[in-house]
């Protein structure tokens, strides 16, 4: 099969019409009439995910975080994104980036989110689509209130999150609950407009934490890696389930970039 042939299958899982504007979605590096018996699924493109796809045959990188952002002024192999694409082409692998059309999409990981959470009645937090399918988010009800607290500890164990952070009550009891995967924490508007009273997202800002304090809305902040990279083995299920004549395999190597440290100074 040909990679412009599995582009459109994965426009059928995830339109990439449904990726926002200022995205850069859909085939990052490669050559449509490529053939590719294999994919390999990653978060990002590092170096480490490029041996590993080589390593395991494949010749199509599915990431959910495109390589290729913003417009490219030169390709300069020593530096950033230039020594990642240099190596792709050297391998002969190509790249495919699902963004925000993953995020969006109605089955997609904002959904997905929302089910590992324990959301019923759900409802999209952010519409994004004309046609009103899918959106940015979901917010929707815990069959029980739950704390802060609880539900952190929860979503560590179910996620690979090693660290979360609260703003706001951690012991509050909540019900209504809205969920962003990687970074929503200017969603927080919205979401309390929306009657949440926690919003479970990454990447929380300082002026987002503390005037969304003030409001009384609370955040759950697990960290970007966290919120998305487990998407990853989803998206392999659907690929599979809609390409059954590839094989798939998804990174487990790739980690949160940063380290914690919980100890510091007190003043």
């Amino acid at each position: 099969m040909v990679l412009g042939e599995i582009l459109s299958f994965l426009d059928r899982i995830a339109p990439f019409s449904m990726a926002l504007s200022w995205d850069n979605s859909g085939l990052q590096v490669g050559d449509p009439y490529q053939e590719v018996e294999k994919l390999y699924l990653a978060l990002e493109t590092t170096h480490e995910v490029i041996d590993k796809a080589q390593g395991e045959g494949a010749q199509l990188v599915v990431t959910h975080h495109p390589l290729i952002f913003t417009p490219l002024k030169a390709i300069v192999k020593g530096e950033y994104p230039g020594i990642l694409i240099y190596r792709l082409i050297e391998f002969n692998l190509s790249l495919v980036a699902m963004h925000t059309n993953w995020d969006t999409a109605p089955e997609g990981l904002s959904h997905a989110l929302a089910q590992k959470v324990g959301l019923i009645n759900e409802e999209v937090l952010e519409a994004t689509s004309p046609t009103g399918e899918g959106g940015l988010g979901r917010v929707g009800i815990l069959p029980h209130s739950t704390t802060p607290k609880t539900l952190a500890h929860r979503l560590m164990e179910e996620l690979p999150a090693p660290w979360a952070r609260v703003v706001g009550d951690p012991y509050k009891e909540v019900q209504r609950v809205a969920v962003c995967p990687g970074s929503g924490g200017d969603l927080w508007p919205k979401a309390q407009a929306l009657g949440a009273q926690l919003l479970v997202t990454g990447d929380v800002k300082h002026h987002q934490a503390r005037e969304s304090q003030e409001t009384g809305m609370i955040l759950l902040d697990l960290g970007h890696f966290a919120t998305e990279a487990w998407g990853m083995k989803l998206l392999k299920e659907k690929i599979e389930k809609e390409i059954p004549q590839v094989k798939v395999e998804v990174d487990t190597l790739l980690r949160d970039p940063f380290t914690i440290y919980a100890e510091g100074g007190r003043g």
